[in-house]
C-alpha cells in the first residue's frame, strides 16, 4: 500500500502558494492577536503554522488548521489515493463524475505509471496537479486496469499516490475561507482573543488573498452578526475547550502503549478537538465550506457518524423516548 508521501508534494501552482500565503498570513494576524507570549509559540506550533507543500509535510510540518482546513486525509490504501494533498487538488474519484467535475477520457498504465488522458493529452501521476479545472475519473474507467493494479506492490502505489476522494474535495476559496473560521474558533475559545477583533482582522485577509486568485469571498463565509453562532461544538453547543455537553466523564482507563511509538492516546479523548462537518461529506456535493465544517468535541463527532447534526438530534430524541422510563444501573 501507499506508505511515503503524495506524488510532487512539495511542487505547488502559482495558484497553490498564493493560497497558502493567504493562510499564513491568516496564522500571523491571529498569532499577533493573542495576549500572552507562551500562548503565542503554542498556537504556531499546534495550530497556526503553514507548510508550503501539498500535504502539510506529510501531517508533521504544518499545525492543525492547515491539515484541517487545507488537506484531505492521510491515506495509506492499495488504492491511487494521495497520503494528504491540498483539498482543492484537481483530479478526484467518484463512484459517478458530480457535476462540479469533468470526466477524464481514458486511464493508462505505462511503466508501471498512472497516465490520464484529458482532451488528448496525458498526464502522468506526477503532473495531475498542473490541471487547470477539476476532472474525475469515476469507477468505470478503472475497470480495464483491474487485473494489473491487482498485482503492484507497496511501491507502486506510493509513486501513483496522485488522486483525492470527491467527498473531500473542496475549491480554494472554500478551503481559505474554512481556514479562517477554525482558526476564529481556536483563538477565541482557547486563546483569549476577542472574536469580533479577529473576525474583522481575518475577513479582510481572506478577502485581499483571494483577490490575488481571483476569486471573490463566498456567502457562506459567515458574517459577523453570525461569527458567535459558530464557535461552540455543533452538536452538544459547548465551548470546544470543555468537556462534551459541559459534562465531566472522568479519566479514561489506562491501556498499554508500545512505549517506543509515539502515542495517539490524547486524540482519543472525549473531548479532544475535531474536524467536524454540520451535514457529512458525500461525493455529489462540495461539503466542506465555511458554512458546514466547524470544529467540535471528538465524542460529538463520533455520536455523528455519518450523518448531519440535525439526523443526529433525531436521533438522539428517538433513543431518549425508548428510554424514558429505564432506570439508571448501579456502577
Amino acid at each position: 500500500m501507499a506508505k511515503g508521501r503524495t506524488v510532487s508534494a512539495q511542487l505547488l501552482t502559482d495558484d497553490d502558494k498564493k493560497a497558502l500565503e493567504t493562510c499564513f498570513a491568516i496564522s500571523k494576524k491571529l498569532e499577533d492577536l493573542i495576549p500572552e507570549k507562551d500562548k503565542k509559540k503554542e498556537f504556531w506550533e499546534v495550530f497556526g503554522k503553514v507548510h508550503m507543500s501539498r500535504d502539510a509535510g506529510l501531517g508533521v510540518g504544518g499545525g492543525k488548521l492547515q491539515r484541517d482546513a487545507l488537506c484531505t486525509r492521510g491515506k495509506t490504501d492499495k488504492a491511487p489515493f494521495s497520503n494528504r494533498n491540498l483539498r482543492w487538488h484537481p483530479l478526484i474519484v467518484a463512484d459517478e463524475t458530480p457535476n462540479y467535475a469533468n470526466e477524464v477520457d481514458e486511464i493508462r498504465i505505462e511503466n508501471r505509471k498512472l497516465v490520464f488522458i484529458i482532451g488528448g493529452k496525458q498526464y502522468p501521476s506526477e503532473q495531475v496537479h498542473t490541471l487547470e479545472r477539476v476532472y474525475c475519473a469515476p469507477f468505470n474507467k478503472w475497470h480495464a486496469l483491474v487485473d494489473e493494479l491487482k498485482n503492484w506492490n507497496d511501491e507502486d502505489w506510493t509513486n501513483n499516490s496522485c488522486i483525492i476522494p470527491a467527498a473531500e474535495y473542496s475549491p480554494i476559496g472554500f478551503s481559505v475561507e474554512t481556514f479562517g473560521v477554525l482558526g476564529l474558533i481556536v483563538t477565541s475559545t482557547f486563546y483569549g482573543v476577542k472574536l469580533l477583533d479577529a473576525y474583522d482582522s481575518t475577513r479582510t485577509i481572506i478577502e485581499e488573498g483571494l483577490r490575488k486568485n481571483n476569486i471573490q469571498i463566498s456567502e457562506y463565509f459567515p458574517s459577523a452578526e453570525k461569527i458567535s453562532e459558530v464557535v461552540n461544538c455543533p452538536l452538544c453547543l459547548a465551548p470546544v475547550n470543555g468537556p462534551p455537553a459541559g459534562k465531566d466523564f472522568g479519566e479514561r482507563h489506562p491501556i498499554w502503549q508500545p512505549p517506543w511509538r509515539k502515542s495517539k492516546r490524547e486524540e482519543g479523548k472525549s473531548e479532544s478537538l475535531q474536524l467536524t462537518h454540520i451535514k457529512p461529506l458525500i461525493e455529489t456535493e462540495i461539503r466542506h465550506t465555511p458554512e458546514f465544517a466547524r470544529y467540535g468535541h471528538r465524542w460529538c463527532n463520533v455520536a455523528m457518524a455519518d450523518h448531519s447534526v440535525d439526523e443526529t438530534v433525531d436521533f438522539m430524541k428517538a433513543v431518549i423516548e425508548a428510554n424514558k422510563d429505564r432506570k439508571t444501573l448501579s456502577p
